[in-house]
């Protein structure tokens, strides 16, 4: 019984590995003894087989039987689809140009390119060893399956570091190559030579981008990886050279601590089991952000010193007895340490010991940055950063994040408090400044150490705003290289009823104070003359009695003779009652002469008061408006 051939429909025999007619692979498992490349290679056994591809393990009959791997591309794709066939034939025949256009020994070498059956396949050095996922506990039908033996946290080391040194050749190449998928099933540890090899480069791409991190395609059609291994970039189909490095730091997490990244990618919860040097090392490669993630070779000259016994390095030790032996934990010890660390970089303990683990690099670096620089906290931030390029700078935020006056008058100044924190680590001077010539902030320089506040004092003068406008100022805070800080927003507006209310209490400041002064003059005024009437009759109270009885005969005589139907008399008759007897005619001649010259006095001197606050009021309130 016949059947159709895939590609061309073609009826073929039975166990037949070609069609006769399009000359397709018809089987797409190799069985051993299976002959590719003209007889050269004859397949022995396989290997593994992945989603892409399958790996044997071959002879080669024309190298005198030398042992090779064969890597046949797999249809992953839609075979009804041509453009995906062309994209598949086209990713496997660039790995196949990338091998053969690298030459190291930690890579294997690629020995032929074929094509035969519409199959594609890559021949190329057999590596032998176990990979590093042999020494990591594994799941299997059974449950957890534990590895045989665990390596030795020195020997790991080593192995990262010749990894990194195959990432430098990678990546610092004319055209920067990315690997894309650096796991622990890829790094095969040879068995005579202790060597590393890195293999699988399927996924590998060429990048025109610098080792620096720079973008590559941006092509989220080509995302390639393991999970838990690869960075947040490559997930995103943004892959760049340190990529590779944080994948190779998630292998070398993932060996030391048993801690499949896979289970909870970008956690790393047994990265604090580890010594403080080699997390602090691990830390930098694992950060999320590409611009504060390190390089291979950053990351080797942080492992360096870890795999040399340590009995051969000098230690440093901060208060507390905490002792390091390389720079790995410097930063961070220094930024618990600070005040500490400040006079050690100053007073050259930070210099000697550098020396003494061959660091003359920082040693030169930290020489000149005390000679030029005399603010010692700025200073010791600068070597930090020199330390550890990828540590975090210090993020400033402002309490409250944004000034609202809301309504104001146009007063001449009006203040306001704002604080400043510095909410991540060590120390930034600040240089302060507004945008606008109606907002002044003091002081003008703030020093801003970890966790403790600083305060401005914000001045809006606010007399010159136009009225009801709303307007916008800002509060700029930079460093001494003049990257921004932190920006304060302020806004104002000049609110009509508060202008009012302004005015009225202006004018009644000044009001108040003129009428006062006039009220006293009067008041005066009255003293001294009342002084000048009374002077005659002190020590004399006969002429008081001969006054009193003048005026009280005059007044009897008054009452007794005023006619009744005088006009007057209806006006000031309830008060004179005139008419009567003799008796009460001589009581009220006798008693209101005085009643009727203090009322009269009263009535003057109130009217005076009353009088002179008002003019001086007046006065006051012209001059406020006139100035």
């Amino acid at each position: 019984m016949t059947t159709p051939c895939p590609q061309c429909g073609h009826d073929v025999r039975p166990g037949a590995r070609f069609c006769p007619r399009c000359g397709r692979l018809l089987r797409e498992q190799l069985e051993p003894g299976t002959s590719l490349g003209e007889g050269r290679f004859r397949i022995l056994r396989s290997i593994s087989k992945g989603g892409m591809g399958a790996v044997y393990l071959a002879e080669d009959r024309g190298a005198f039987d030398r042992l090779c791997v064969v890597k046949q591309m797999l249809e992953y794709f839609d075979p009804g689809d041509p453009a995906e066939r062309a994209r598949a034939q086209q990713r496997f025949e660039e790995e196949g140009r990338i091998l053969a256009e690298l030459s190291h020994p930690g890579i294997p070498r690629i020995y032929a390119f074929l094509q035969e059956g519409g199959r594609f396949y890559i021949v190329m050095e057999y590596v032998r060893g176990e990979n590093l996922a042999a020494f990591t506990t594994r799941e299997d039908d059974r449950g957890p399956v534990a590895p045989v033996r665990r390596l030795p946290r020195e020997e790991m080391i080593r192995y990262t570091i010749q990894v990194c040194r195959i990432l430098e050749y990678l990546h610092n190449g004319s055209t920067p190559v990315v690997h894309q998928d650096i796991k622990p099933a890829n790094i095969i540890l040879e068995p005579q030579l202790g060597e590393v090899r890195l293999v699988d480069f399927g996924t590998a791409r060429s990048r025109n981008a610098g080792s620096g991190g720079q973008p590559g395609t941006n092509d989220r059609s080509s995302i390639y990886g393991t999970a838990g291994y690869a960075p947040p970039e490559q997930y995103r189909g943004n892959p760049v050279t340190k990529s590779d490095v944080f994948a190779l730091a998630a292998t070398t997490y993932h060996v030391l601590t048993d801690d499949d990244p896979q289970d909870h990618p970008f956690k790393w919860p047994e990265l604090a089991s580890l010594p403080r040097e080699l997390a602090a090392a691990l830390e930098r490669a694992l950060r999320n952000s590409v611009d504060e993630r390190c390089t291979a070779a950053e990351l080797r000259q942080a492992l360096e010193p870890m795999s040399t016994p340590q009995r051969t390095l000098e230690v440093f030790t901060f208060p507390g007895n905490v002792q390091i032996r390389t720079v790995g934990g410097l930063s961070a010890l220094a930024d618990e340490h600070w005040d500490a660390a400040r006079g050690f970089l100053y007073q050259g303990d930070f210099q000697r010991w550098l020396k003494d683990i061959n660091r003359h690099d920082l040693v030169l670096i930290a020489d000149q940055i005390v000679a030029r620089e005399d603010n010692q906290d700025a200073g010791l931030e600068q070597f930090l950063q020199a330390v550890d390029p990828g540590l975090a700078q210090p993020t400033i935020s402002s309490d409250p994040p944004e000034i609202d006056l809301g309504g104001v008058a146009r007063v001449s100044a009006l203040s306001v408090r704002a604080t400043l924190t510095n909410r991540t680590r060590g120390y930034v001077q600040g240089s302060v400044s507004s945008s606008e010539p109606w907002l002044e902030v003091y002081p003008p320089l703030v020093h801003l150490w970890a966790g403790i506040p600083s305060h401005l004092r914000v001045h809006v003068r606010a007399e010159d705003l136009p009225l009801r406008s709303e307007q916008r100022g800002t509060i700029t805070v930079s460093d001494p290289q003049g990257q921004t800080l932190a920006l304060v927003p302020v806004r104002a507006r000049v609110s009509l009823w508060r202008e009012v209310w302004r005015l009225v209490w202006r004018s009644l400041a000044a009001a108040i104070p003129q009428g006062w002064s006039w009220t006293r003059t009067v008041w005066q005024w009255h003293v001294q003359h009342l002084q000048a009437l009374a002077a005659p009759f002190e020590g004399r109270p006969w002429l008081v009695a001969l006054v009193w009885g003048i005026l009280s005969l005059a007044l009897g005589i008054a009452l007794y003779t005023f006619p009744v139907e005088a006009p007057l008399v209806p006006l000031v008759g309830p008060a004179l009652q005139t008419g009567g007897s003799a008796l009460q005619l001589v009581l009220r001649a006798l008693v209101v002469p005085p009643l009727l010259l203090l009322t009269t006095w009263l009535g003057a001197f109130v009217i005076s008061l009353a009088g002179a606050g008002l003019i001086g009021s007046v006065l006051g309130g012209i001059r406020s408006w006139s100035r």
